[in-house]
């Protein structure tokens, strides 16, 4: 092992030391599932800001899409980040101050407002699915990191990186989240804004750059008229741009901030910040065809940094890339345990006391982290896990959320017509339609359809008409 490798290996372990001492430390703030879920609603203004940029910036934005743009360039990874960043702005300027000003703790809690408990219950059980992928895929990014800079087999790797984030996770759930998100915040943009100009410069400046790349791989909208290649490309920015509205962590991190003001401008400015950050990653992939053509571009910021970055830098940068993951990991950890601890356990029993409900938040950390451990050591393709999981909130979620909001004649029939048939008819294109086709977008147009349909023989005024 050389001098470099035990420089970056101590690195690693003093940033995870320091992330489980974050947690253990928060951990003294958390008496209720509104402490553990929310942070009591107390968040400031960084924090907010920090939280909603850091919870989102995760593996397929740093590993996922610089080695989708390696392979396809812009136009492989439309949904993350430039997609991402669209949901983040579009929850700020339609959602965040409605949704505030509910003061709830889940957006299964809103569900049950909009269109009672069995709904909710329905829609509480789509969740689980969705972070287990998202979280899987920020595991397996994790291995992949310590795996190229230790050696160690992958499948430990993911193994030790579960078990650090499920740890400061549990200790100290929202809390820790949005203390943690702020410092690995800071840690992504410099690393990312170090190795950028580094590369750009040894390859000769970005017009050279540019000369040297193909064309195709700086499209940003297809340049073609096949149909099917534009719904494809529509449906790429809908995956995550519509489909993670509903997405529990997101609306925990509108809950958390002291006002609804401050939820609403944090989530704009963390919208534009991610698009702006986040095509840098991508810039590094395209850039990495030209520097480092041996890659697979499996590893290609890391191979990048390896290449280009002196040990100090080098460690600076993989702590970026393990904040970017970390962030994103704990909170995906907390969305589920969240629904499960105080949605879940409600329904299932009633008179469940605050302390029953908090000890299973607890819980639920631990079984969804070594659920989506299984995930994660089963698929192997970081982008492709993350961004299908979102899918599942985009044909059966997003339209009773949407239209629970802003259409006062949805009704309930309608919420679970819209669920069932977007969910059914994504399986069944899924299974029947050959690969190519946009699924999720014909799942998400069924939803709405079905929603709208049934809604209209059955609707009652709503309470948020």
């Amino acid at each position: 092992m050389t001098s470099s490798q035990v420089w970056l290996i101590a690195s690693v372990a003093m940033y995870m030391a320091f992330m489980l001492g974050i947690g253990f430390w928060t951990s003294k703030r958390i008496h209720n599932t509104k402490d553990y879920i929310i942070a009591g609603g107390k968040m400031g203004w960084w924090l907010s800001v920090g939280t909603i940029f850091a919870t989102w910036f995760g593996a397929e934005t740093c590993m996922g899409s610089s080695r989708t743009a390696f392979e396809k360039g812009i136009l492989g990874v439309i949904a993350d980040p430039f997609g991402a960043g669209l949901c983040l702005i579009l929850a700020g300027l339609f959602f965040a101050k409605i949704f505030y000003q509910l003061k709830t703790e889940t957006i299964i809690d809103f569900f049950e407002q909009r269109y009672g408990k069995n709904v909710a219950a329905i829609l509480s059980l789509l969740y689980i699915p969705v972070y287990l992928g998202w979280i899987g895929g920020q595991l397996l990014a994790f291995g992949i990191i310590l795996h190229a800079l230790t050696g160690l087999p992958v499948m430990l790797s993911v193994l030790i990186s579960t078990a650090v984030v499920i740890l400061y996770t549990y200790w100290g759930g929202m809390w820790a989240d949005a203390v943690t998100d702020l410092y690995q915040m800071i840690f992504i943009l410099l690393g990312l804004l170090i190795l950028f100009p580094l590369l750009v410069h040894d390859l000769g400046g970005f017009s050279s750059v540019v000369a040297k790349t193909p064309e195709s791989y700086f499209h940003f909208y297809p340049h073609t008229n096949s149909k099917l290649t534009w719904l494809n490309y529509i449906q790429a920015w809908m995956m995550v741009g519509i489909g993670s509205l509903p997405a529990q962590d997101l609306f925990q991190r509108m809950m958390a901030p002291k006002t609804a003001a401050m939820a609403k401008k944090a989530a704009i400015l963390s919208g534009m910040m991610y698009i702006v950050i986040g095509f840098i990653p991508v810039m590094l992939g395209i850039l990495g065809r030209l520097a480092m053509p041996e890659s697979t571009g499996e590893s290609i910021l890391i191979d990048l940094a390896q290449k280009y970055l002196s040990p100090p830098l080098m460690a600076l940068m993989v702590g970026a890339l393990l904040s970017a993951i970390m962030s994103s990991a704990d909170s995906a950890l907390l969305a589920p345990a969240g629904i499960i601890g105080h949605n879940i356990v409600s329904y299932l029993s009633p008179g469940a006391s605050e302390k029953l409900k908090l000890q299973w938040c607890h819980r639920s950390i631990l079984i969804v982290g070594v659920l989506s451990l299984v995930l994660a050591l089963y698929f192997r393709n970081i982008y492709t896990l993350c961004t299908h999981a979102w899918g599942i909130l985009l044909v059966g979620v997003a339209a009773p959320m949407m239209a629970g909001v802003y259409w006062h004649k949805a009704s309930t029939a309608g919420a679970v017509a819209g669920t069932l048939s977007g969910t059914f008819s994504w399986i069944l294109f899924s299974v029947f339609l050959p690969e190519g086709y946009p699924t999720h977008l014909f799942g998400f147009l069924i939803s709405c359809l079905g929603l709208i349909i049934v809604s209209l023989f059955t609707s009652r005024k709503g309470r948020f008409s």
